[in-house]
């Protein structure tokens, strides 16, 4: 088996201040050149300690509600655990969210109409085994005759904080660097077997892109506060947590969607308009309360922030004039 090299952080900007325009082109270079890029330092120390706190409250409150397993054999007990609905579970998620560095990563390659498709956090436990390799665009590029690979336009992609530091070996993201580029997806080089093994499927994808595109995968190791973002088109997997002890593998996942598609997670039906107004403008906005730039979306005939009453009232001035900068075009 081909040893993986671990992928290169390239960027160190502050985690306080907002990328240069320079410095957001060179990231756009490297993400479109490679399919991912790491964004190092993105998230304040004091904002990741406030999240973690948080979703160690939401997963102490899922145990009391889940029945014990410690009857079951170990072998059928869960090695990962998730919050999702995340940005409706507490304003230290639509904070983390709304960090503009990650979000000027997400707009400048979707568009300012994008959407939040979910959002979820994942703890990952010893023993837990590696995701079957895909692609997180399938949902809207399953069918052929619809999109066909390579896409001339990216149609979502990821962006995964590290709520700790991710290591190779309890589990952190594999990608495939330039996978984004290949006209084939892991599912049509060979459908996977869920109820299967990852691991014999997931050898079977390396060797297929070591032999037919002389690529490996690599594993994004990063410190926590970091972020790596992924092109939609890119094949990837959640990694398999073999060291024999430490810490849960905990990271945030936000999944965006061009604003003229379905969210995979329904937004408005799981965050009330209530608690959305009192969202930050740019989380507002990635709910649901824009239109898409092609005029999808409207509430009522009207423009959506109006159903967040006073909390919509900025949003509403900024759709208003997008709107105006638009007519004609």
């Amino acid at each position: 088996m081909v040893s993986r090299p671990t992928a290169a952080r390239v960027s160190d900007h502050s985690p306080c201040g907002e990328n240069s325009d320079e410095e957001r082109n060179d990231l756009l270079e490297v993400v479109h050149r490679q399919g991912y890029v790491v964004l190092t330092k993105c998230i304040d120390t004091q904002l990741l300690a406030s999240v973690n706190a948080r979703a160690d409250e939401l997963y102490a409150e899922q145990a009391k509600a889940t029945p014990a397993e410690t009857d079951q054999p170990e072998s059928n007990k869960r090695k990962d655990a998730f919050i999702t609905n995340l940005v409706g579970c507490g304003p230290q998620f639509s904070q983390l969210l709304g960090q503009p560095n990650l979000l000027g990563m997400v707009t400048s390659i979707l568009g300012e109409d994008c959407l939040l498709s979910s959002a979820s956090m994942r703890d990952v436990y010893g023993g837990c085994e590696e995701q079957p390799i895909h692609t997180d665009d399938l949902l809207y590029a399953g069918r052929e005759d619809w999109f066909k690979r390579p896409v001339a336009r990216q149609l979502s992609l990821v962006a995964a904080v590290a709520m700790v530091d991710q290591v190779a070996s309890r589990g952190t993201t594999i990608l495939f660097p330039g996978s984004h580029r290949w006209e084939e997806s892991p599912d049509t080089v060979q459908a996977p077997d869920f109820g299967a093994d990852s691991a014999v499927y997931n050898e079977q994808m390396r060797n297929w892109a070591r032999k037919n595109k002389g690529t490996d995968a690599i594993d994004v190791e990063m410190k926590a506060g970091s972020v790596v973002i992924w092109l939609g088109a890119t094949w990837h997997a959640g990694g398999a947590y073999t060291a024999p002890s430490g810490d849960t593998r905990r990271v945030a996942i936000f999944n965006f969607c061009r604003g003229v598609f379905r969210q995979q997670e329904n937004q408005m039906a799981g965050i009330t308009h209530e608690q959305a107004a009192d969202m930050p403008q740019a989380v507002q906005k990635l709910l649901g309360y824009s239109k898409s730039d092609t005029g999808l979306g409207y509430s009522g005939g009207q423009d959506p922030a109006i159903l967040l009453g006073e909390g919509g009232k900025a949003l509403l001035a900024d759709n208003t004039k997008r709107a105006a900068s638009k007519r004609g075009k």
